[in-house]
């Protein structure tokens, strides 16, 4: 049978072998295409190798910060809710199944509403800012500053920034 230890360090296995093939994709297949090399903007590696970079650096003191075995006992005596991750998962999934037909201006803030009352939060004020403000600074950042055109949905809705 698994316990939470050995959970944790499966999911960390799993977090850091995903940082390996990004690297290894990079310094391989991407490296061959020559898309691995030049500046920001015409380096295909360059997002992955920062979002890679980053997650290395979380999962490093993630695991430098572990729990002792004392708190972990405490922990694990809550109750653990298995159900909360897989609406977690099944939320994200339809959102991704909707994100074509929606569009993100629609789909996204719906997301982000449901990921929040699904942590637990239930004031409406909360709530419906964070579903609203979040989607629209991410777009503003990725149509404006990357330009990144964002799928607008069947009824094609865009910003005009």
């Amino acid at each position: 049978m698994v316990n939470r230890t050995h959970a944790e360090w499966m999911v960390y296995g799993i977090f850091v072998s995903l940082i390996i093939v990004v690297f290894h994709q990079i310094y391989t297949v991407m490296a061959q295409a020559g898309t691995a090399a030049g500046g920001p903007y015409n380096n295909a590696a360059a997002y992955p190798r920062a979002i890679a970079a980053a997650a290395a650096v979380l999962m490093i003191l993630l695991i430098a910060t572990r729990r002792s075995g004392a708190a972990e006992k405490k922990a694990s005596d809550a109750s653990p809710r298995p159900g909360r991750a897989f609406l977690l998962l099944v939320i994200f999934a339809l959102y991704l199944w909707t994100l074509d037909l929606l569009g993100y201006h629609i789909a996204t803030p719906l997301m982000m509403a449901a990921i929040i009352l699904l942590s637990g939060i239930r004031r409406p004020l909360p709530v419906v800012l964070s579903s609203i403000l979040i989607p629209f600074i991410l777009a503003l950042v990725f149509e404006v500053f990357l330009k990144i055109v964002l799928p607008g949905g069947i009824a094609r809705l865009h910003i005009p920034w």
